[in-house]
């Protein structure tokens, strides 16, 4: 079984067209970040797990120093390993507030790792690590200029995205985060607040990947709305209001 799933993910990687909504969207993010990145522009990649969307990154810029963001030591040390020549590697939990806290390390599946702990069916094992948490905006300097803000943080990223406002006011970055019903809930929020933050507190439009990248309108808070209690669409893009216009 252990030589079956490396083959089955190259598989999946390489098919002519996306056999999960996984690939799907690792598609369309690659795509993305083509677009929007030019060789020296910095990106930020909070909830890195193994680096693949980070490796993204640094291929499309190649002169800038990248942040990541990953708290799993095991994972952590993989990025630092692999990636700290042309990223800051970070051991920490991207949050809106500074401190030590627990982290559910799901060993059994461990992209649904996070502050929070999610209920699982039987069989899943998982344990509790302390983890670093730190807002962006302690980290990114003041006058540094950021490009893209990917997160997959498990439900964290309104939380993420209050940490990060004057790096965002700054900087103006495209932001790619997933949203789910199931992973806000543990932090008690829902589609109408991360719709008003985004929309009213940043000034962002929402899209889909797909009609961000053929410049099709934005969501409206009924549109997110369907999605999240759906499930059928669960990453996004944001982008400046001015900028989509333009």
């Amino acid at each position: 079984m252990k030589k079956i799933k490396p083959l089955l993910k190259k598989i999946v990687r390489y098919a002519p067209i996306a056999l999960t909504k996984n690939e799907y969207y690792d598609r369309l993010t690659k795509k993305i970040i083509n677009k929007i990145c030019t060789p020296d522009s910095v990106c930020v990649d909070a909830g890195s797990h193994n680096g693949k969307i980070l490796q993204m990154m640094m291929n499309a810029a190649p002169k800038a120093k990248h942040y990541a963001f990953e708290p799993v030591p095991d994972f952590f040390t993989l990025l630092e390993n692999k990636f700290s020549n042309n990223a800051k590697v970070y051991c920490v939990a991207l949050s809106d507030k500074s401190e030590t806290t627990s982290f559910n390390v799901v060993l059994t599946n461990m992209a649904f790792s996070g502050l929070k702990k999610r209920v699982f069916e039987k069989g899943q094992k998982d344990v509790l690590i302390f983890s670093e948490t730190e807002r962006l905006d302690n980290i990114i300097p003041s006058k540094e200029k950021i490009t893209l803000l990917k997160m997959d943080v498990e439900g964290a990223e309104l939380l993420v995205l209050h940490g990060a406002i004057k790096t965002i006011e700054h900087s103006k970055p495209i932001i790619l985060f997933e949203f789910g019903k199931e992973g806000s809930a543990l932090y008690e929020y829902d589609d109408t607040m991360m719709f008003s933050f985004i929309n009213e507190t940043l000034q962002y439009q929402i899209f889909t990947l797909k009609e961000w990248l053929r410049n099709q309108s934005s969501l409206s808070a009924e549109q997110f709305h369907q999605y999240y209690e759906n499930g059928e669409e669960y990453f996004f893009v944001a982008a400046p209001r001015a900028l989509k216009e333009n």
